[in-house]
C-alpha cells in the first residue's frame, strides 16, 4: 500500500509530446517533440499532442484512470474518457492518450491525473 493507506497504481512518468510511435517488434516507444509548454502567435489556440503515462503496481488488478486539463482556476479545459488499464502479469503499465485543446489564453495549464477517482499526480504546462 501506499503512504495513504490506498491501494492503488503509482504514476511513474507523464510527458507530453508530439507524437508517440511504437515499434512493432521491439514494443518500445518513440516520443517525438517532448516538451513543456507552447508559445503560439496568437490566442485563442488549437493544437494537437499526445501525452505518455506509465503507471506501477505490484498486484493484479483493474482501474480506472482519468485525466484531465485545468486552467490556473482549476475550470476543466478538456478531459478525456477514462481509461481503463489492467495489471496481471508485468508490475508495468504505459497509457498514451491523444489530445485536441483549443487553449483560451496565455498561462500555466495543469493535467490532473486520476485513478478509481482519486489524484495521484498533476503535471503543468505553460503557454506564453
Amino acid at each position: 500500500m501506499d503512504s495513504n493507506g490506498m491501494n492503488i497504481p503509482k504514476l511513474a512518468a507523464f510527458l507530453c509530446c508530439q507524437r508517440i510511435q511504437q515499434d512493432v517488434i521491439s514494443k518500445n516507444y518513440d516520443l517525438a517533440n517532448v516538451f513543456q509548454g507552447f508559445r503560439p502567435p496568437g490566442y485563442p489556440f488549437g493544437t494537437e499532442f499526445a501525452t505518455f503515462a506509465r503507471f506501477f503496481h505490484d498486484k493484479g488488478g483493474e482501474y480506472q484512470v482519468d485525466i484531465s486539463l485545468t486552467d490556473e482556476a482549476g475550470v476543466a479545459v478538456v478531459e478525456n474518457r477514462p481509461k481503463r488499464i489492467v495489471f496481471g502479469e508485468t508490475p508495468m503499465h504505459d497509457l498514451m492518450t491523444s489530445w485536441r485543446v483549443v487553449f483560451p489564453k496565455a498561462g500555466a495549464y495543469t493535467f490532473k491525473v486520476f485513478v478509481n477517482n482519486l489524484n495521484i499526480g498533476e503535471y503543468r504546462i505553460f503557454c506564453r
